[in-house]
């Protein structure tokens, strides 16, 4: 019969231990991603979506569809994901090693500098991506569903990544298609 208290006693603290452990590293998560740059970062990528969106709709759509597109987003239920991530990737000690990295002068300023290169990143693979679609449709620009489509697309950027002079156009074509059909032989 002691044998089954004391088995019992261990089995309960075992999941006391567990489940103060999980509330740990749940504390220490949600106050990760308050300085580890998660938020601002939530912030920026959600400015970024809003903005393409923006550019992609008509311009008299009022700016309360925006404001409310932004809130859909909902990035706290992204955060909420992150955090969630955190506490199933990390132990305590490995929350608590990563807080104090990030609550110091040196892990300040680099939380700092990562949301600024992750924005410039964003920008940048939205351009490269903007570069590659229109490299792409140019290519296949005989292909009559391609030629609608480009017909419709109506983004200042597609202006911005098309060559310009006809030289450069007539160079991206010949250049393009025999590459393309090579590939496709």
């Amino acid at each position: 019969m002691k044998s089954i208290l004391l088995l019992g006693t261990l089995v309960l603290s075992s999941v006391a231990f567990a489940a103060d452990d999980a509330k740990q590293k749940e504390v220490l998560a949600q106050k990760l991603v308050a300085v580890d740059g998660t938020e601002q970062g939530l912030q920026a990528t959600d400015k970024m979506i809003v903005e393409q969106i923006r550019m992609r709709l008509p311009k008299d759509l009022p700016e309360s569809f925006y404001s409310d597109l932004s809130k859909n987003l909902n990035s706290e239920q992204r955060k909420q994901f992150i955090v969630q991530r955190y506490v199933a990737s990390f132990n305590p000690k490995e929350l608590q090693a990563a807080l104090n990295f990030y609550q110091s002068p040196e892990g300040k300023a680099w939380a700092k500098k990562a949301s600024d290169i992750g924005s410039e990143v964003g920008h940048y693979t939205t351009q490269n991506a903007r570069t590659a679609l229109n490299t792409t449709m140019q290519q296949y620009a005989d292909i009559p569903k391609v030629k609608q489509l480009m017909a419709h697309m109506n983004s200042p950027a597609a202006a911005v990544a098309a060559p310009t002079s006809a030289a450069e156009k007539s160079a991206d074509k010949s250049v393009d298609k025999s590459a393309v059909k090579k590939a496709a032989n």
